[in-house]
């Protein structure tokens, strides 16, 4: 169809444009605001009738997304930015931060085969997919995926350190140990002793979506295992628990922005005082091919197990293992108690992408009006921007239309400062997930 429109108009229109104007009144708005030089060319003797359907059109279509944000104070930003000021993590190949940060320097390549502690991908390896063109029936249960970023030493555990019993270890969801150690590594890398924040009103905010390890139970044991102890709430909770914190203590749950949004709810939280600090993190094993066939299938996936991002190959995303924890405490906190602060939140903002062309779909609107929003609290000039870590899973659909969002979040953002924007590049745009895939809840 946007070719269709692109020969006979002249345009070069992606088809992205379908996602943001996911109705032919928003389409046809768009189409007479953007380029109706090129549409009165066309129609040269409808011209007037053209114009009368545009102010139709317009009306029915809502305020553009400059319009909305017009309508957020210019001051959002004097809200008080909250620090980062303890971090650690695993990543694939990556046992610890400074690994991490040397793979990428190098520009490594991370994704290996699935290790055989996993599983045997041999087992499962098939064409399984429901949308073979020669009308070939799939093979169940079968994936032709064999390959992903996988962390290390994740059987490897010290529950007694932690006062847990051996016993309780073995039914505890690795994921909840992995993180357990995270946040450990995280208070420590902040200068604190973890018993320092023993009875105070720290919260804990955990992206975490998968539940591998019940299925291993099951299989090992039906019906002979405390399933409490594979729910995705105990990951949060249980740290609380043997940490002794007083504050909120969530699980976050929205698939692969579970992490950022355990972000934004810490950030939050901290602000209106639910909490004086938090520790928030995400954490995703894959121990099962369960899930790497059910996506597959779907059509989801890379078959090589890597994100090609903002690549003409992107053909799906590779899933990536990973846990990583961060501590937020107030800027004038931690400025007070002499914290080592890495970095900065200074805005924030949270929002679904509402109707869209269908429930999986990416809503490019959506997106420029929650850049914008954040951008506006943060207070930032656009300009001053050095670099964006995309989400970019290398999707031939998603890339682009995260793109559009962007571009035109910064032409607004210009837009408002009554500026131009700059004729030379000044951002940078890139995603990790090209180095060790799409780690999904941890993301």
């Amino acid at each position: 169809l946007a070719n269709r429109l692109n020969r006979f108009y002249g345009l070069e229109l992606m088809p992205t444009v379908f996602f943001a104007h996911s109705d032919l009144s928003a389409l046809t708005a768009f189409l007479l605001k953007q380029h109706s030089p090129a549409l009165r060319l066309q129609h040269q003797a409808h011209e007037q009738i053209i114009e009368q359907r545009g102010a139709a059109t317009a009306d029915k279509s809502g305020p553009d997304i400059a319009a909305k944000a017009a309508y957020l104070p210019e001051d959002a930003g004097a809200a008080e930015p909250i620090a980062v000021i303890g971090m650690s993590g695993r990543f694939p190949g990556s046992a610890n931060l400074d690994e991490f940060w040397q793979h990428l320097v190098s520009g490594a390549d991370l994704i290996t085969e699935v290790p055989h502690q996993r599983w045997d991908w041999r087992e499962y390896y098939g064409d399984g997919r429901i949308d073979s063109d020669d009308g070939r029936l799939p093979e169940n249960g079968k994936t032709r995926v064999k390959s992903g970023g996988f962390i290390n030493d994740i059987d490897c555990f010290d529950p007694l350190f932690f006062g847990i019993s051996p016993r309780e270890a073995e039914v505890m969801d690795p994921q909840f140990r992995l993180f357990l150690e995270t946040v450990w590594e995280t208070i420590e890398d902040a200068g604190y002793p973890a018993d320092a924040l023993s009875g105070t009103k720290t919260g804990v905010f955990v992206g975490v979506t998968n539940r591998d390890y019940q299925e291993l139970l099951q299989q090992a044991d039906p019906g002979g295992q405390n399933p409490v102890l594979t729910f995705n709430f105990t990951v949060a909770n249980r740290v609380s628990y043997l940490l002794n914190l007083r504050g909120p203590s969530e699980p976050i749950d929205t698939a692969c922005s579970s992490s950022l949004v355990a972000v934004n709810r810490a950030v939050e939280s901290i602000r209106q005082g639910g909490c004086d600090m938090a520790l928030v993190g995400g954490v995703n094993l894959m121990l099962t091919p369960t899930i790497t066939i059910i996506a597959d299938q779907a059509g989801m996936l890379s078959e090589d197990g890597r994100c090609k991002t903002f690549d003409q190959s992107a053909d799906g995303y590779g899933r990536g293992e990973g846990v990583g924890a961060i501590l937020l405490k107030p800027l004038h906190k931690a400025l007070a108690d002499g914290d080592a602060i890495y970095g900065l939140i200074r805005g924030n903002a949270e929002n679904h992408g509402g109707r869209a062309t269908s429930p999986t779909a990416p809503n490019p609107v959506a997106q420029q009006e929650l850049l914008i929003e954040a951008y506006r609290n943060a207070g930032i000039d656009p300009a001053s921007l050095g670099y964006i870590e995309a989400h970019g899973t290398g999707t031939p659909l998603g890339d682009p239309i995260e793109v559009d969002g962007l571009k035109g979040a910064f032409e607004a953002l210009y837009g408002f400062q009554g500026k131009p924007q700059p004729k030379q590049p000044h951002c940078g745009l890139g995603t990790v997930k090209t180095n060790i895939g799409h780690l999904e809840a941890a993301s």
